[in-house]
């Protein structure tokens, strides 16, 4: 399995980029997964109220919905990425769209090049979405590569410089920094899912929000009831 990660500023063609990727990657006989991540606090995939959601809300840690047009597995915490990507063992490629925290190899999507070295890093091999529109070359001496024309092209670059993944565990020492802190950011501007209920714990520290796997979750809640009985 191999994975590269695609990310950029909202609105730069992360999904045309990640789209057109796994349409040439399959043309060329490889079996490609996908895998989307949302920044949005609020986001779930389930409606409230649904057969599945009341499987969630009655406490099981999966739920499946399992029709003959499609199989929906619904967790009740995030996976870690070893976790996730187990379920992609069959897969020659994974395309992460949006996950800044992810240790592998990365295209950048850029409006242009400021928000373009925003995102660069040293795993990044190369830019592209639509930024490619412009008369941009390359950004940071990194080639600036057209999801459309360039398709080619940056799949020979994926095939060519991103190796296979071996240690899946290793993928749970997720970067930090900067890149972190411009994934926690993506979803504020007038997203409108903010007034719907959210399950889980929310932790925001200087108002930075704080992600808490599901143990940490557990103690946080136990100290809740623990210190703010009535």
């Amino acid at each position: 399995m191999r994975i590269v990660t695609i990310v950029g500023i909202k609105g730069s063609g992360k999904t045309t980029v990640t789209e057109a990727l796994t349409a040439e990657l399959t043309r060329r006989g490889r079996r490609v997964g996908t895998v989307k991540s949302v920044f949005c606090p609020a986001f779930h995939m389930d409606k409230p109220g649904s057969n599945t959601d009341r499987h969630l809300q009655a406490g099981a840690a999966v739920v499946t919905a399992r029709a003959d047009t499609e199989t929906d597995v619904i967790y009740a915490s995030a996976l870690k990425p070893s976790e996730l990507l187990r379920h992609y063992t069959a897969c020659d490629w994974v395309l992460c769209e949006g996950d800044y925290e992810l240790p592998v190899p990365r295209v950048v999507t850029a409006h242009a090049e400021k928000d373009a070295c925003e995102r660069l890093n040293l795993l990044t091999l190369t830019v592209s979405g639509r930024i490619a529109n412009t008369d941009t070359a390359e950004v940071g001496g990194l080639p600036v590569l057209h999801p459309g024309r360039d398709i080619a092209r940056l799949a020979d670059l994926l095939e060519e410089r991103v190796p296979e993944v071996t240690d899946l565990d290793g993928l749970d020492a997720s970067l930090h920094g900067e890149d972190i802190a411009l994934s926690q950011a993506f979803c504020g501007r007038g997203c409108g899912g903010h007034s719907h209920p959210q399950r889980g714990v929310r932790l925001t520290v200087d108002g930075m929000p704080v992600p808490l796997d599901a143990e940490q979750e557990k103690a946080l809640r136990a100290w809740l009831a623990q210190n703010l009985k009535a």
